[in-house]
């Protein structure tokens, strides 16, 4: 593929693996350029491999694509589908998607475990300060119920009286 520049010359770049195992010359257009670069070989032979014939039945399909966001997106996942099937060959992305799938299904029983116990600890400890309020309010009566023992009411007076005295001076 070759790029102009503002002069004469133009930068003469090495053609896509696509386009190389096509035997063709890279357009400057290609679709394929920016996705397989040298070095991602095997990510060409294993989307040859899957999807057969050369380039032609991934070309095909993305040509009939017209948004250039979902064209990218479309390349990408065949890239990945084709990559994970060279991994696994009798699961692929599905395999893949499963253990994905158990991973949440597994995540989202723990948490509901989590959301029950907090719902559990919330409940005691509602349970508990209202028994609390009542033990404080049965102790506050009692208290006024007993009668003071070791304290003659007089000397409690002049305690009080005495403490009122004192608030003044300073």
């Amino acid at each position: 593929m070759s790029i102009p520049t503002s002069g004469n010359t133009a930068i003469v770049t090495e053609d896509c693996l696509a386009c190389k195992y096509q035997r063709r010359r890279c357009p400057a257009y290609c679709l394929f350029a920016p996705y397989f670069p040298h070095g991602h070989e095997q990510q060409l032979k294993n989307m040859h491999k899957l999807f057969g014939s050369g380039m032609v039945n991934v070309i095909k399909l993305v040509r009939t694509i017209e948004d250039p966001l979902k064209k990218d997106i479309a390349i990408r996942t065949i890239m990945v589908q084709s990559d994970m099937r060279a991994k696994d060959p009798v699961g692929g992305c599905y395999r893949v998607i499963q253990e994905l799938q158990h991973q949440i299904e597994c995540t989202q029983a723990e948490l509901d475990q989590i959301y029950y116990t907090i719902a559990i600890c919330r409940t005691q400890n509602a349970h508990r300060l209202q028994m609390q309020k009542i033990d404080d309010g049965d102790r506050c009566q009692m208290m006024n119920k007993l009668p003071l023992i070791g304290f003659e009411t007089e000397k409690l007076a002049n305690l009080s009286i005495k403490s009122d005295d004192n608030i003044g001076e300073k």
